[in-house]
């Protein structure tokens, strides 16, 4: 591919270069995982010097952290939309739901966010949960738990620590069928709302 100037002149163009970084970014991981996702290697795939894409990125961390906000932002749209209708307990599980199917439609993303083990990688995963779009998103579940707590519909323990066991088992099962795709899982639809139920009636206040 013919290499485009370094600079954009316009604030669309610029809009248009990093929309096209972040684009490059997922396909290479997707094909190469993320010892292949070097600067160097996303500024050729984008069709530009090796300079340009620190003109919009100084590192590979803060384009990776656009990537992974991305997501997280899509999510908490995903979830706000999961949560406009139902009881607390109704829009606990839909969030659990939401969570599953989100990530089942998105796999590659689901991988770079969290199946990839490269040292480098991981150390600059964990830099993004403080990220304000993670906290908005953990916060949003926190609250649909505890309201959920308050209502009487589920027991009464600390709604983070409700939050993250929910999250926990439905991840499991989204990382069984994407990260282990090739093992003859059951239905992934039926085991999520297998679990989803299993979780939601076990932390049923007793009747």
């Amino acid at each position: 591919m013919a290499r485009t100037r370094a600079r954009a002149r316009s604030a669309e163009e610029q809009d248009k270069v990093r929309r096209r970084f972040i684009d490059c970014a997922r396909k290479v991981f997707a094909e190469a995982g993320a010892h292949g996702l070097t600067m160097r290697r996303l500024a050729t795939e984008a069709g530009y010097s090796p300079g340009t894409i620190y003109l919009y990125f100084p590192s590979r961390r803060e384009l990776l952290r656009e990537v992974w906000k991305e997501d997280m932002v899509a999510l908490t749209d995903r979830f706000s939309e999961a949560v406009s209708e139902g009881s607390p307990l109704e829009r606990v599980s839909a969030l659990c739901h939401c969570w599953a199917d989100f990530w089942f439609e998105q796999p590659d993303h689901f991988k770079a966010m969290f199946l990839e083990v490269e040292r480098q990688y991981v150390s600059e995963r964990a830099a993004f949960a403080e990220d304000e779009s993670v906290q908005g998103l953990h916060s949003l579940f926190v609250t649909h738990t505890a309201a959920a707590v308050d209502a009487g519909q589920l027991v009464p323990i600390d709604p983070v620590v409700l939050t993250h066991s929910l999250l926990a088992a439905i991840h499991g099962v989204v990382t069984l069928h994407i990260g282990n795709a090739g093992f003859a899982w059951s239905d992934r639809k039926v085991m999520v709302d297998t679990v989803v139920g299993a979780m939601l009636r076990g932390l049923a206040p007793p009747a």
